[in-house]
């Protein structure tokens, strides 16, 4: 399995992180893309089970499992790309039983083994995403934190809950 290191927090306005983030590209290699992203979650017992529709066109199958605290964690994941999407969501939905499905626009920033989003989920709002593929957890804690000071993050305001889980929450506070 792989291991990325991760923080996420709320944005109250994107627009000031992002001149933040192309200062970070300068002089790199940098990929920038934009998505329109679907996430399902299916009803597993071991980690977590999303199919991510991406543009509508292709996916990733993605198992996961991570702690939800707040600050900087661990996630150990494993992906399967897939072309046909919408009949892999057939199959896993009538197997497991779909849990939650988040829809997002996505901004990714690739810098070698750092991924930074700028999401805007619908239904939640905005938020940034840092996420340090890694071998050393010393570095990655070390080059996270370097980030989180060119960004002017502020820890407090870090979050442990996946969209799934905020939005089911949302959905539960609604109900009542």
């Amino acid at each position: 399995m792989k291991k990325n290191f991760e923080i996420k927090t709320k944005l109250s306005n994107p627009k000031s992180t992002k001149p933040l983030l192309k200062s970070l590209c300068l002089g790199n290699s940098a990929i920038r893309e934009k998505q329109l992203q679907e996430d399902i979650y299916y009803k597993v017992t071991q980690g977590r089970l999303k199919l991510r529709i991406i543009n509508g066109r292709t996916g990733n199958l993605i198992h996961y499992f991570r702690n939800n605290k707040t600050g900087k964690r661990v996630s150990k994941y494993t992906i399967s790309e897939t072309n046909t999407p919408r009949e892999l969501d057939s199959i896993l939905s009538s197997l497991y039983g779909v849990k939650v499905k988040v829809k997002k626009y996505r901004e990714i920033t690739i810098l070698d083994n750092v991924r930074i989003h700028i999401d805007n989920v619908i239904g939640l709002g905005n938020y940034l995403e840092i996420e340090i593929i890694f071998k050393s957890i010393k570095d990655a804690r070390k080059q996270m934190s370097g980030l989180i000071e060119r960004l002017k993050l502020d820890e407090k305001n870090f979050i442990k809950e996946s969209y799934s889980d905020l939005l089911l929450k949302k959905r539960r506070k609604n109900a009542d």
